[in-house]
């Protein structure tokens, strides 16, 4: 793939040596890469997202179903989720983006 991004095909993990990724921007370039990269279809596209209230402590929803901010995606109903819960994103069942574990 030429000029476009390097992320498609590969697992980009958060963080590395050298210190703290750029996680957000990652993130913000993969959901911009969804939206409007010619070929792609957002519900190509699976979130992972850290979810309070669920049994595993994890929620998946399909990239057509949210919209996205700057900061944040919105799910159905309004609810809120900031960049930093993200914590994988998936293209047609591969994994494109994953943060580490949280020790502990």
């Amino acid at each position: 793939m030429t000029g476009g991004l390097r992320w498609m095909g590969m697992v980009r993990r958060r963080g590395g040596a050298g210190g703290r990724g750029k996680g957000k921007g990652e993130i913000r370039e993969i959901l911009s890469a969804m939206l409007w990269k010619p070929g792609e279809r957002p519900g190509d596209y699976e979130i992972v997202f850290e979810s309070r209230g669920t049994e595993t402590g994890l929620e998946t929803i399909r990239g057509d179903e949210v919209r996205v901010a700057a900061d944040r995606i919105l799910l159905p109903g309004g609810t809120v989720i900031p960049m930093h819960r993200i914590v994988e994103i998936r293209v047609r069942g591969s994994t494109v983006w994953t943060r580490r574990p949280r020790p502990g």
